[in-house]
């Protein structure tokens, strides 16, 4: 049977009558007639007992409608995903991020995607440089968010903002004191640092220059949690962006803003050669949004 004969099967089953089929799919009484005949011939046995002009389904006919039934439950199912997806309403979106960025700005991002998309699932992962451009390049992750653009010629990245940059000290700190935090303020002062290589310690070794870093780094650490963290203990300053700042709950956490605006540049990268899922767009496009309200 064929996708029409199963239709004009469906249409009789459906409704009893020739005339009634007819009606249901638009087209004329002899022709779903002829079609039923055609069909009945085909398979060798007859699918309906005409008895007073009304028809009703053998017993082949009734194992058949359960087939088809189950058919069209499938592709009702299909037709709804698809429109569903369409709409972004649901699926799976994997995201890769530095550790930073899952203390700070993502949280904020999921939290605002979800409610707009509350039928989607995410898949949230926080790794490290390497690790992350793997992840994307595998496939785990459609998109990943880091500080510099992916060095890897299978991926793409594109800026997608910017997050200010701002100092975080122990409470009662003599700098806590100004409204506002000069990079040479912090030469002489005990600092929480970056791990050496790894790409925020080159961000603030472009900050401050060649040959103006702090002297004293008390403790690298990979993370800007990790910067927090330690500053509340009293250990030294440090630097860290707003966004992870703002998540602090400590009350032995001072922040307070850099004299000339330093940002912290967010990228967007994915595969250079797949198309961007609709999902990952919109995610995308939050993340330009809640950074850009910092």
């Amino acid at each position: 049977m064929n996708l029409k004969q199963i239709n004009t099967f469906r249409a009789i089953m459906i409704t009893g009558t020739i005339s009634s089929a007819a009606k249901l799919l638009f087209v004329s009484q002899p022709a779903v007639s002829r079609l039923l005949a055609h069909t009945e011939q085909q398979l060798g046995y007859p699918l309906f007992e005409r008895i007073k002009g009304r028809l009703y389904p053998t017993t082949e006919a009734r194992l058949l409608f359960n087939e088809v039934q189950s058919v069209y439950s499938g592709i009702t199912r299909i037709s709804a995903l698809a429109h569903q997806l369409g709409e972004k309403k649901q699926g799976l979106l994997g995201i890769v991020s530095s550790p930073s960025l899952g203390h700070g700005l993502m949280p904020r991002c999921i939290e605002r995607f979800t409610h707009q998309h509350p039928g989607v699932r995410i898949r949230l992962r926080t790794l490290t440089y390497d690790a992350l451009v793997r992840s994307i390049l595998d496939g785990e992750s459609e998109i990943g968010l880091l500080f510099m653009p992916a060095a890897h010629p299978n991926l793409k990245s594109t800026q997608v903002g910017a997050i200010p940059l701002v100092c975080v000290l122990p409470g009662g700190h003599p700098l806590a004191d100004q409204p506002a935090i000069d990079l040479s303020d912090l030469q002489d002062q005990a600092m929480i640092a970056y791990r050496s290589g790894s790409p925020l310690a080159k961000v603030l070794s472009d900050l401050f220059g060649e040959g103006r870093e702090p002297e004293r780094i008390l403790v690298e650490v990979d993370a800007q949690q990790n910067v927090c963290d330690l500053v509340s203990q009293g250990l030294g300053v440090g630097i860290v962006d707003q966004a992870v700042a703002a998540a602090q709950t400590s009350d032995r956490l001072v922040v307070r803003p850099l004299r000339d605006r330093h940002t912290l540049e967010l990228y967007l990268a994915c595969s250079r050669y797949e198309p961007l899922p609709l999902l990952a767009r919109a995610f995308g496009q939050i993340v330009e949004q809640e950074a850009g309200l910092l």
